[in-house]
């Protein structure tokens, strides 16, 4: 962010050349100290957030994984996918689906990977959230975020999970938070339930693959 120093020159109607030997007036004096402090002002990096400052240190941010919470309606209400770790990351918590991204995958083709391997699930209809999971690792010192999508999946397809997992179950939106493994997954449950379950999400937010 860039802050602009303003100055605002002052007009004095009777000066004269006589009240200023070096022939400028005033208002051409306040012109140049307004002309020096723009300078001054883009010369310094302090008045500003810059980021090649080397008195700053910098948190890194790795955007490589993803997250997608797959729902299915069951009876009146949408229920949400949760897995039960058995890895050694998080074991025996329980979450949504989530995973790297390889290389050369765009982040909606990992999402139906990671559907995929996680699950079986092969049908799904896919939607960004507009919704990053987040976290810090303090072992690390990074920003972890990884974009959130949304999917639908018919009720009768079945799911068979890998080696990732020891346990599924389609909870509802409230049972899903009561076990969310970390804080921060409840929020984003509130923010599918309200904008995915709730009511028909944005057209916009829809990942048509057929024309990708």
């Amino acid at each position: 962010m860039d802050d602009t120093v303003n100055a605002q020159g002052v007009n004095r109607a009777n000066q004269t050349d006589q009240a200023n030997p070096s022939g400028y007036s005033h208002q051409n004096k306040q012109a140049n100290r307004s002309t020096q402090a723009n300078q001054s002002t883009k010369d310094t990096p302090a008045n500003s957030t810059d980021l090649t400052d080397p008195s700053k240190q910098t948190v890194p941010i790795r955007c490589e994984g993803v997250a997608v919470v797959l729902m299915k309606r069951c009876l009146d209400q949408y229920h949400v996918l949760m897995l039960k770790r058995a890895g050694r990351m998080l074991h025996n918590e329980w979450c949504y689906i989530g995973g790297g991204i390889e290389h050369g995958e765009k982040a909606w083709e990992a999402a139906l990977r990671e559907i995929r391997e996680e699950t079986g699930i092969t049908e799904v209809r896919l939607y960004t959230s507009n919704q990053f999971e987040q976290f810090y690792s303090p072992t690390e010192d990074y920003i972890y975020m990884a974009p959130v999508f949304v999917g639908y999946v018919n009720e009768h397809q079945p799911v068979r999970l890998n080696h990732e997992h020891s346990e599924h179950r389609w909870m509802t939106f409230e049972e899903a938070k009561r076990h969310a493994a970390l804080p921060g997954i409840d929020d984003i449950l509130d923010f599918v339930e309200k904008h995915f379950a709730k009511k028909a999400p944005s057209k916009w937010l829809q990942i048509n693959i057929e024309n990708e």
